[in-house]
C-alpha cells in the first residue's frame, strides 16, 4: 500500500524535530558526569545527519522521533511514488541520484530495498544489518542499476555504524573506551556527512550526474567497511582493555593500501587509546593512580580514604607492605601494552617507594601516546621506568648494599674466617642440649661475644634464632616461621635449631627482605650443621685430660678419617662449588647495575641457584639424608668418648665395625640418590651439580683407600 503523501509544511517541520539543543539536552541527562567535549563532538556528528538527510525525515502521530532503518520501526516513504518505466532517463537518473544520497544517510527509500523485508530491519543486530543486501527497483534502467552495484554496499556500512554511535550515546554507563570509539567514528564522519551535503546541494543545481556521485561515494566504501567493522566488533561487553586490544589487532589485520584510509584508522586509535595512555602517563611519570572506572590494570589494595603511605610508620614501610600494596589485573591490561606491563607496574610503584624514602629528583613529563606498527611510547615508557628504578638504586646503595650483601655471604655460608669456629666454641654446651632448654638471650650474647674479634661495622645486624623444626621439614612445610603447629615436645638439639637472622632497616630491606633471607637461611643451617659434625670429629681423641682413657684402634681412626673428609667434601660442594662462584658474579652485577631491578633479580637468582644446585630446596630426600648421616657420625663419636665400662676390645671393634658397616650402607645410599637426582631428566644446572658431587665423592674414596691403615 502506498503511504499518504507528505506535504511541504508538515515536512520541514518534522524536519528540526530533534535539533542540536534537544540532542544535548538528551545526552547531558544521560551522560552527566562525562567529557563535555566528547559529548560536543557527538553531537556536532549527529547534527551533519541531521542536515544531511532532514529533507527526508518524517515523524510518529507524536512526532517524537526520527524515522530511519537505525530505529525500531521503517514507516513510510519521502517523496512521491513515480512509475518508474514511464519516466525518461533523464528523470530517471535525476530520481536515483536523490534516492541513493538519502539511502547512503540511512533514510529509507522508495526504490532502494534490501534483499529482506523492510519491517525486518529494525529487529536485527547491527552485524546482521552489514550483512543486508541492497538493490534498485528494476524498472530503473539496466545501465544506472549496473553503475550503482557495487556501491550499494555503503547503505549497510552507514546503518552499522551510526547505530553505533547513537546506541553507545544513549547507554548509561558506558566505558570511556566505547565512548572514545563512538566519538572517535563521529569525528570521522563529518567528511562523509559534509559529502552528503554537497551532493544535495550539486543535486539541486543540476550539477551532477549519476556517474559522478558513484565516483565520490566510492572512497567511502572502503572507510566505513572498516568503520562498520570497527562498530560490530565492539558491541560486546568487553572492558576497555579488551576493546583496545580487540581493536588494535583489527587495526593490524587491516590490509589498508589507501593513505587516508590509514590515516583515518591512526587517528580512531589515537582517540580511543587516549584515555588508557592517559592513565598510563600518570602512573609511569608521576606516580598517581587516576582510574575511576577501574580500567588500568594496576590496582591500588590501599583504601582511598587510607592515610597516605608517605606518612606510613617505619616499621611498617617494608618490603612485605610494598609487595601487596599494588595488584597487577591481567583482564586489563591491553595486549600492545603485554611485553612492558612489568616495567609500567614497577615505574609507578618505585616512584611511591620514592616518595616514602622523601627522595626529590625531577620527573618526566613526556606525552604519551599508542600508535600500531610504532614504538615511540616503547621509548618513553622505558624512559619512565629507567628513572625511578635508577634512582631507587642510587639510594640503596649508599645505604651500604654491597657490604651488607658481602656479610651476608661471610655469616650465612660461614665464609668468615673463624667466625663458625669462634661461633661453636663459645656455644659448645648450649648446642648440646636439647632447644627446650636453650634461652635466646643467652645464644644471642655468646654470638655478641664471638663477634667482637670481627671490625665489622654492621656486626650487630646479626640475630640468633632457635627453630622449632629441623630443615627438611622446614623446607617441606615452605615456611620458617611455624609458631601454630610447634610440638609439645622438641626433639631437636642446639646444633639442629639454631638459626642466624640479618635484621635489615628500610629501605635496604626492598632489596635484603626477609623471604630471601630466609632462604639463605636454610643453606646457613644445613652448613651450620656439617660444621658442627666436622668439628666434633676434628675434636676426637684431641682432649689431653681424657685422651688416655678413651680406645682408639686402627679401625675406628679409619672410620673417623673417612667420616671427616666425606662431611667436608659435602660442605665444600655448596660453598666452593655452587655459592663461592654465584656469589662473585651478584657482587659484579651490583657493581655495574643501572636500575634496582638488575640486582633483585640476580639477588634472588643467586640464593635461589645455591639452594636448587646444591641440592637443598626440592631435593628435600637428600637435606634429610645429610642430617641423617651427620647423626651416624655423632653416634660415632658418642661411642667413643663414651664406651661401655666393661666392653672388650673385641666388642668395642665389632661396634665400630657395625658404625662402619651402617656408614658405608648410607654413604652409598646418598650416591644413589645423588645419580637420580642428576638423571638426564633433569635440568642442565641440577645435572652439572650432581657430577660435580660425584666427583667430588669419588676423589674422596680414593683418598680413603690411600690412607695408611
Amino acid at each position: 500500500m502506498n503511504p499518504p503523501t507528505v506535504d511541504k509544511e508538515t515536512a520541514e517541520k518534522i524536519r528540526h524535530h530533534l535539533s542540536k539543543e534537544e540532542l544535548e539536552r538528551q545526552m547531558h541527562s544521560i551522560h552527566g558526569q562525562g567529557d563535555s567535549q566528547e559529548v560536543r563532538g557527538r553531537n556536532s556528528g549527529n547534527s551533519s545527519n541531521s542536515q544531511a538527510s532532514g529533507s527526508g525525515n518524517t515523524a510518529e502521530t507524536d512526532g517524537a522521533r526520527q524515522e530511519s532503518w537505525i530505529f525500531e520501526n521503517v514507516g513510510g516513504y519521502y517523496m512521491p511514488i513515480e512509475d518508474v518505466s514511464k519516466v525518461s532517463l533523464a528523470p530517471q537518473e535525476q530520481l536515483l541520484m536523490r534516492n541513493l544520497i538519502y539511502a547512503f544517510s540511512g533514510v529509507p527509500s522508495s526504490y532502494i530495498t534490501p534483499d529482506i523485508p523492510a519491517d525486518k530491519i529494525a529487529e536485527m543486530t547491527a552485524v546482521e544489518i552489514a550483512k543486508v543486501r541492497f538493490r534498485v527497483d528494476d524498472a530503473f534502467n539496466g545501465a544506472f542499476r549496473s553503475l550503482t552495484s557495487n556501491v550499494l554496499p555503503l547503505i549497510g556500512y552507514y546503518i552499522c555504524v551510526q547505530s553505533f554511535i547513537e546506541e553507545t550515546n544513549m547507554t548509561p554507563n558506558c566505558s570511556r573506551t566505547r565512548l572514545a570509539l563512538a566519538t572517535a567514528l563521529s569525528d570521522q564522519m563529518e567528511d562523509y556527512y559534509k559529502l552528503q551535503s554537497k551532493l544535495e546541494t550539486d543535486l539541486n543545481d543540476q550539477k551532477l550526474n549519476l556517474k559522478e556521485l558513484v565516483r565520490q561515494v566510492r572512497p567511502w566504501l572502503a572507510s566505513l567497511k572498516v568503520f562498520a567493522s570497527m562498530a560490530c566488533s565492539s558491541r560486546d561487553s568487553l572492558n576497555s582493555a579488551q576493546l583496545l586490544t580487540l581493536l588494535d589487532e583489527f587495526s593490524k589485520e587491516q590490509r589498508v593500501t589507501s593513505p587516508d584510509l590509514k590515516e583515518r584508522v591512526a587517528q580512531i586509535m589515537a582517540k580511543v587509546t587516549y584515555t588508557y595512555m592517559k592513565i598510563v602517563q600518570l602512573w609511569t611519570q608521576k606516580g598517581i593512580l587516576y582510574d575511576a572506572q577501574h580500567e588500568f590494570f594496576v590496582e591500588d589494595t590501599e583504601r582511598s580514604n587510607a592515610m597516605s603511605s608517605t606518612l606510613l610508620a617505619p616499621e611498617q614501610c617494608c618490603h612485605a607492605y610494598w609487595s601487596d600494596r599494588y595488584n597487577l589485573i591481567p583482564d586489563r591490561l591491553p595486549s600492545f601494552l603485554l611485553d612492558q606491563a612489568q616495567k609500567i607496574f614497577l615505574a609507578g610503584k618505585y616512584l611511591n617507594i620514592l616518595r616514602q624514602c622523601n627522595v626529590t629528583m625531577k620527573l618526566l613529563q613526556k606525552p604519551l601516546s599508542y600508535v600500531p606498527r610504532e614504538t615511540g611510547h616503547l621509548e618513553i615508557i622505558q624512559e619512565s621506568y629507567q628513572l625511578p628504578a635508577g634512582k631507587l638504586l642510587e639510594v640503596i646503595k649508599e645505604k651500604h648494599l654491597g657490604a651488607h650483601l658481602r656479610n651476608i655471604r661471610a655469616y650465612f655460608l660461614l665464609q668468615m674466617n673463624g667466625f663458625a669456629e669462634t661461633l661453636l666454641d663459645k656455644c659448645q654446651e648450649q648446642l648440646q642440649c636439647n632447644v627446650d632448654t636453650l634461652i635466646p638471650e643467652k645464644l644471642q650474647n655468646l654470638l655478641s661475644e664471638s663477634l667482637q674479634k670481627f671490625n665489622d661495622p654492621f656486626k650487630g645486624m646479626l640475630r640468633c634464632q632457635l627453630k622449632a623444626c629441623d630443615v627438611a621439614t622446614q623446607l617441606a612445610r615452605g615456611q620458617t616461621e611455624m609458631e601454630d603447629e610447634v610440638p609439645d615436645v622438641l626433639r631437636l638439639y642446639g646444633y639442629e635449631s639454631l638459626a642466624l637472622r640479618y635484621e635489615t632497616k628500610w629501605p635496604l630491606s626492598l632489596v635484603l627482605h626477609s623471604q630471601v633471607l630466609e632462604q639463605m637461611q636454610v643453606i646457613q643451617r644445613v652448613l651450620l650443621f656439617l660444621r658442627y659434625v666436622h668439628r666434633t670429629l676434628t675434636l676426637l681423641w684431641q682432649s689431653p685430660a681424657d685422651g688416655a682413657a678413651l680406645k682408639k684402634t686402627d679401625q675406628s681412626g679409619e672410620l673417623r678419617q673417612r667420616m671427616m673428609l666425606c662431611i667436608l667434601n659435602l660442605e665444600q660442594h655448596i660453598t666452593v662449588d655452587i655459592a663461592e662462584p654465584r656469589w662473585q658474579s651478584l657482587l659484579q652485577t651490583v657493581d655495574k647495575a643501572q636500575n634496582i631491578d638488575e640486582v633483585l633479580t640476580k639477588f634472588e637468582d643467586t640464593v635461589e641457584e645455591c639452594l636448587n644446585l646444591g641440592l637443598l630446596s626440592s631435593a628435600n630426600t637428600f637435606v634429610a639424608s645429610l642430617f641423617t648421616l651427620g647423626h651416624i657420625c655423632l653416634n660415632f663419636c658418642g661411642f667413643v668418648e663414651s664406651p661401655p665400662v666393661a666392653s672388650s676390645s673385641e666388642q668395642f671393634d665389632q661396634v665400630i665395625r657395625e658404625y662402619e658397616e651402617e656408614f658405608s650402607s648410607f654413604m652409598t645410599t646418598i650416591l644413589e640418590l645423588v645419580k637420580q637426582l642428576g638423571s638426564p631428566s633433569g635440568q642442565e644446572g641440577e645435572r652439572q651439580s650432581c657430577k660435580q658431587l660425584l666427583q667430588r665423592l669419588e676423589d674422596y674414596t680414593k683418598k680413603v683407600e690411600g690412607l695408611p691403615n
